[in-house]
């Protein structure tokens, strides 16, 4: 809900959990301060975030690797035909 009513927007979404049918009986989260609403929103927030910065960094040392496997490929492609020249020479 915070991206439709925006971040700090806290007593909004208070009022929006205690009109919204999907938390009619969740006491528990009807029943939270705004402060305590603001805590747990950014400790999620926070938890997505590194999430995400962990996913982006195996992106990256996968594309590392194929980058490098691509290169020793040729390298070897090369000593390969260094080698077929010297044997035909």
């Amino acid at each position: 809900m915070i991206h439709k009513l925006g971040y700090g927007n806290w007593d909004e979404l208070k009022a929006a959990f205690r009109m919204s049918p999907l938390f009619r009986f969740d006491w528990f989260v009807k029943s939270r301060t705004t402060q305590e609403l603001t805590r747990r929103c950014d400790t999620l927030i926070r938890l997505v975030e590194k999430e995400n910065q962990e996913y982006d960094e195996r992106e990256r040392q996968a594309r590392k690797e194929k980058k490098l496997a691509a290169k020793v490929w040729f390298l070897n492609l090369f000593e390969l035909l260094k080698l077929r020249l010297s044997q035909v020479l």
